[in-house]
């Protein structure tokens, strides 16, 4: 159809109708008629510039020199064409140019009625990211630059089909047994058929077709890992191959398997070169009783742990990728080493420090190795086909660990359990001795032996087989006590364990000489005038002295030295007990002290000596400080005019003395008794008693007077002065002292009767008056 123009213009008076006419540059003209002021002319060409002129007709046309130029609409795009990119899906759709044409419009409509328009001044359009699978129907219009409306249309469509769309969910799986492989897919927009390819490690290629979504791989070989890709293809394009799953085929079996010698009592190990496909292999024992062991490897190798001890296995290994297994391999035969023997057992003999080993002879033939091991020491072997084996000399205070192995000829079994020994205690070495003399104990000390749980210290007296004295210790010392006096003793020490002792030789004793003995039969004895005490005992062997010790008991000690059997000791103090012991010295020891011999010593002398005479008794009250030691007193007065004494005897402090003559002096002194002597008697004092009665008195009255001489005997005793005394009747009592023996005395009154009487003083005492002379005087006096 061709194009159009819709011609407009003004009415002209007159005119009936108009035909406008439009002429190209050819000079081909269409016009079109019309009574109204418009009318359409068509089947115009496209792109073709006219010119335009309208013609008034009434009974004659007009002659119009008025004209419009115009264009018409482009001619649509010639020979439309489309080329596809099947890799990127990248569609070039390009046209011939046309005239009369500012720019073109192309555009794609997929089957699923999406339009893509392209605009472009050019004779092609670029269509980048079409969807994959699809049917696009490709048009093109022309447009003028004046209007927008004013375009050629369309050209005739072009159908493009794009590539298929990728496959997805490619999965592959091997067939394990009859070498073939099922790859499948999703069913993809836009496939008309599909393409499988498969690439091994071990041959380049395997492929399939197939219209569905899977496909079978045949002909595998065992051992292959495939690389497997896809191609989705229709009539035009096939896509890119998309790779998939890896195809493990199954494993080859392994090869060259074989048997590692270990000689393992419980274990084994198989070998094999390494099998194409395999991940990990999977190897099988089984013993005749029909128990199965397996073992795991990734590597070409593997062991097999829990076996039982000289037992044979049949074992084979297969290959698996975790998906399909191999065949088994062929079968080999492992042995594990002989057992370990059993019923080992361990004797010692302690006397000659040897140990044999014994055990159960279970395996004929073979050999049979017994070991003695301590780490200090070098090993000990002793090789045999029977079932002991000695071990002399061993080395004193080790542990040993003893354990026996079997020989087959090929392999050795494991050791059999260790028995632990302990060989006799070493000796005690460099043995010491310590006494300690005041009490005969002995410290005995020893370097540790080897071996030793604990020590037996012995003391033996020359020539006896039985000790006298023992101590048993864990440590490295020990005390004998209780030892005998005075001997000369070899002293051991014999180590032990929980069954043996030690030889406690007599080479390495130590010689203790014990404290000497105490003495015996200590006496002592007191000289009570020169106050020596003079101590004696019996004598003892091989000393070197004695000490004799006197101890007080105010803490007084007196000594003395002496190498005889016998001692004096010269300045003990008075009024003490002594406790008198005697030592023995030898050497640096002293023996314990005798037993005390108890000795008092002359008591001590009385002091403040005092005398209280009693006058009217001629009593004396002697009263003194005892002096130590003293157990009883005598208290004497002698008298200073004759031999005559009178004394008193007590245990206390104090004493009377009676009967004491009139008109004496004494000379007082107290005599202290101890246990075995007294004190020296000594006068300290003197007393007079009381002056003896004066006698033969006589009174001579004077008749011419009132006084009366009165004369006596002179009294004996010490007389300071006399007094006489006349004693009226009437109670007068007239006195007069002298120092003779006459007196005066006067005042007397006539007619009186008096007694008169003369007594005697003394320096502290007054004599009892004398008898009574009666005298009556005169009645009268001159």
């Amino acid at each position: 159809m061709g194009a159009s123009a819709s011609v407009t213009w003004g009415a002209v008076f007159g005119a009936t109708s108009y035909r406008a006419v439009a002429r190209d540059d050819q000079g081909t003209t269409h016009n079109c008629t019309s009574t109204s002021i418009s009318c359409q002319i068509s089947t115009l060409s496209c792109g073709t510039i006219y010119t335009v002129q309208v013609i008034a007709v009434s009974d004659c046309e007009s002659i119009s020199n008025a004209s419009y130029i115009f264009e018409t609409a482009p001619c649509p795009p010639a020979n439309p064409d489309a080329y596809r990119e099947c890799s990127s899906n990248v569609i070039l759709y390009s046209w011939a140019a046309t005239n009369n044409t500012a720019y073109y419009m192309a555009t794609a409509l997929d089957s699923d009625g999406d339009i893509r328009e392209c605009l472009t001044v050019d004779t092609s359009c670029y269509f980048t990211n079409m969807m994959c699978g699809k049917n696009y129907s490709f048009t093109v219009r022309s447009y003028y630059s004046g209007e927008l409306n004013c375009n050629s249309g369309n050209t005739n469509p072009v159908t493009v089909v794009t590539a298929p769309c990728l496959p997805q969910n490619v999965y592959s799986t091997a067939d394990c047994s009859v070498g073939t492989a099922i790859a499948s897919w999703d069913q993809v927009e836009g496939a008309q058929s599909y393409v499988v390819e498969a690439r091994g490690n071990r041959r380049d290629f395997y492929n399939c077709t197939s219209q569905g979504t899977s496909c079978m791989l045949t002909g595998l070989e065992c051992g292959e890992s495939l690389s497997v890709w896809i191609i989705a293809k229709n009539e035009f394009c096939p896509t890119d191959p998309v790779l998939g799953e890896v195809a493990e085929t199954v494993p080859c079996p392994p090869q060259n398997v074989s048997a590692v010698e270990t000689c393992s009592s419980t274990s084994a190990t198989l070998s094999w070169i390494t099998s194409s496909g395999a991940v990990f292999y999977i190897s099988v024992a089984t013993h005749s009783n029909g128990t199965v062991h397996t073992c795991v490897s990734m590597a070409t190798e593997c062991e097999f742990q829990g076996l039982r001890c000289g037992e044979t296995y049949d074992a084979y290994v297969l290959a698996t990728n975790m998906q399909c297994n191999s065949s088994n391999s062929e079968h080999v035969t492992l042995r594990t080493a002989p057992c370990a023997p059993v019923g080992v057992g361990v004797v010692r003999d302690c006397g000659v420090n040897q140990a044999t080993v014994s055990w159960q002879t279970l395996q004929a033939g073979g050999q049979y190795t017994a070991v003695m091991e301590n780490t200090n020491s070098p090993s000990l072997n002793c090789s045999t086909s029977g079932n002991t084996c000695n071990f002399p000399n061993l080395r004193c205070g080790l542990i040993y660990n003893a354990s026996v192995t079997y020989h087959d000829g090929n392999c050795s079994s494991l050791p059999s359990t260790v028995n632990q020994i302990r060989s006799a205690p070493c000796d005690p070495q460099n043995i010491t001795s310590v006494l300690q003399c005041d009490n005969n104990v002995a410290t005995v000390t020893w370097n540790a032996s080897i071996g030793a749980y604990g020590y037996t210290v012995m003391a033996y007296a020359p020539g006896q087989q039985q000790s006298v004295a023992s101590c048993g210790t864990n440590g490295t010392s020990c005390q004998l006590i209780s030892l005998p006096c005075g001997m000369r003793l070899n002293v051991t020490v014999q180590t032990q364990d929980s069954t043996c002792n030690s030889t406690a030789p007599t080479t390495d004793a130590a010689i203790i000489t014990t404290a000497p003995c105490a003495p015996t039969n200590v006496t002592a004895s007191l000289n009570c005038t020169s106050k020596i005490a003079s101590i004696s005992w019996n004598g003892a062997l091989a000393v070197t002295g004695y000490l004799v010790t006197a101890e007080g008991s105010n803490g007084h000690t007196s000594s003395c030295n002496t190498t005889d059997t016998r001692c004096d000791i010269t300045d003990l103090s008075c009024g003490q007990e002594y406790s008198i012991t005697v030592v023995v010295k030898n050497g640096d020891c002293m023996s314990q002290a005798s037993q005390p011999v108890i000795l008092f010593s002359a008591p001590c002398q009385n002091t403040g000596i005092q005398a209280m005479l009693d006058c009217r008794t001629n009593t004396a009250l002697i009263t003194w400080t005892p002096g130590n030691g003293t157990l009883g007193f005598n208290a004497t007065l002698h008298s200073t005019e004759d031999s005559h004494q009178h004394s008193c005897t007590t245990n206390s402090s104090s004493c009377n003395v009676t009967s004491l003559h009139c008109g004496e002096r004494y000379n007082v002194s107290v005599t202290g008794y101890g246990q075995s002597c007294a004190t020296s008697t000594k006068t300290l004092l003197t007393v007079d008693t009381a002056p003896c009665v004066p006698t033969q008195v006589n009174v001579s009255l004077s008749c011419q007077s009132d006084t009366a001489t009165i004369s006596w005997t002179a009294s004996s005793g010490l007389v300071l002065y006399y007094v006489a005394t006349a004693e009226g009747a009437n109670g007068q009592t007239l006195t007069c002292n002298s120092s003779s023996t006459t007196c005066n005395i006067s005042g007397l009154l006539c007619g009186q009767t008096y007694n008169v009487s003369v007594t005697a003083a003394g320096a502290n005492c007054t004599a009892e008056r004398s008898a009574v002379y009666r005298v009556k005087t005169g009645k009268y006096f001159k």
